[in-house]
């Protein structure tokens, strides 16, 4: 009987997170965000994540988003850009379409080992394909009452094991979890 092989490929998410479960305020908003700017991306383990990831795969909208930001964020990375629409490359990132386990598995098949998810629909379709292996969260002390919410899919049952916590002086709690 054959079997598949076991994966190779590793798939992180590193989100904010309101106290309200939501990624994002209303249109898209991430002004929230900058109730944590305090917090150091080395100290949170986002420079870790970042220095042990090859490859972003990042939703349109978020794509979008972080365009408008002052500095590219993901220089000197390999970005896809999971979109339907036109794409106008502006630093070196790729368009992709179609399933996300497709994408994903292409990915690996061209050599990607640690993929870093972005963007709420993105994240909730690897979440509902079970196709998360780390999920990092950290909790800003604000209530938007509107917004993207992370879970808003109906997503399976699924076990995950804590493997750090940490609270912030800014009131930012933050917990990883590895998928069981």
């Amino acid at each position: 009987m054959n079997h598949p092989a076991p994966s190779t490929l590793k798939v992180a998410v590193f989100l904010g997170i309101s106290l309200d479960g939501f990624i994002a305020g209303p249109d898209g908003d991430l002004s929230w965000l900058d109730a944590c700017a305090s917090e150091s991306p080395a100290d949170t383990g986002h420079d870790a994540l970042m220095a042990r990831t090859d490859t972003l795969l990042i939703g349109r909208r978020t794509y979008d988003a972080v365009l408008g930001f002052p500095e590219w964020p993901f220089a000197g990375r390999q970005v896809r850009v999971l979109t339907h629409r036109p794409l106008q490359a502006r630093h070196g990132e790729i368009a992709c379409a179609g399933e996300l386990s497709a994408v994903l598995d292409d990915l690996q098949a061209a050599g990607a080992r640690q993929v870093y998810l972005d963007g709420g629909q993105v994240v909730q379709q690897a979440l509902a394909l079970g196709r998360v292996d780390e999920l990092t969260l950290s909790w800003i002390p604000v209530v938007l009452g509107g917004g993207t919410r992370l879970f808003d899919a109906a997503l399976p049952r699924s076990g995950w094991r804590l493997a750090h916590h940490r609270a912030f002086a800014s009131g930012m709690v933050q917990a990883r979890y590895e998928k069981v």
